[in-house]
């Protein structure tokens, strides 16, 4: 068992709890858009890259798919290359080394020493939620936010095909995402493991 932080999950019990149906708002996402795929090939990448785009933002809000507090976004697309499954999964993160001396230092600004400030922060239900800073921040003081971009190829080979009909369709959407947060999981936690074993940015928990 793996003790990565968790990047991914699904978060059934809102889907139903918050349906208007009483079943399940996922499944009306899913069938308030077409699934139209490029090419008869890989059906079942482009299902994938479908049921994902339906089960996160800006589509469905909050998501189907909820997201570790550091991913900022992502992203999945068939590609042109090889029709593979590609990822590209956004992370906040720390001041590097290289620039923390300099970043330390009060910056002359409208007359005035001001100090460099990390990614902001707000607590919902105790977790730690980071967010771009808005007008009224900027103006207070200045931001360095550092990202760090994860871009990779999504093994493909247990995704479903898509479904024959739309009496099947949720039941295929879901087998999707568990595949994608398995695979996602297994790449991207590491990663948030060992961005949280660094010095960190304040209340950070895992998921």
């Amino acid at each position: 068992m793996s003790d990565a932080p968790v990047a991914f999950w699904v978060d059934t019990d809102y889907d139903r709890e918050y349906a208007s149906n009483g079943h399940s708002r996922y499944a009306a996402y899913l069938r308030d858009a077409a699934f139209e795929p490029w090419t008869d090939n890989d059906r079942s990448v482009e299902w994938s890259v479908f049921a994902w785009r339906r089960a996160t933002g800006p589509v469905m809000s909050p998501g189907y798919v909820r997201y570790h507090p550091r991913v900022l976004g992502a992203q999945l697309a068939r590609s042109g290359w090889n029709v593979g499954l590609i990822a590209i999964v956004s992370l906040a993160c720390s001041w590097p080394d290289q620039l923390k001396t300099m970043l330390i230092k009060p910056l002359p600004l409208g007359g005035r020493a001001a100090y460099w400030q990390d990614w902001p922060t707000e607590y919902l239900g105790g977790d730690t939620r980071y967010y771009e800073p808005g007008e009224a921040d900027l103006a207070a003081r200045p931001y360095v936010l550092t990202t760090l971009s994860l871009q990779f190829t999504v093994p493909s080979a247990a995704l479903p095909e898509p479904p024959a009909d739309t009496t099947a369709q949720l039941g295929a959407a879901q087998h999707a995402l568990a595949v994608l947060v398995r695979e996602l999981n297994r790449i991207v936690g590491p990663v948030l493991s060992a961005l949280s074993g660094s010095p960190s940015l304040a209340g950070e928990r895992d998921w």
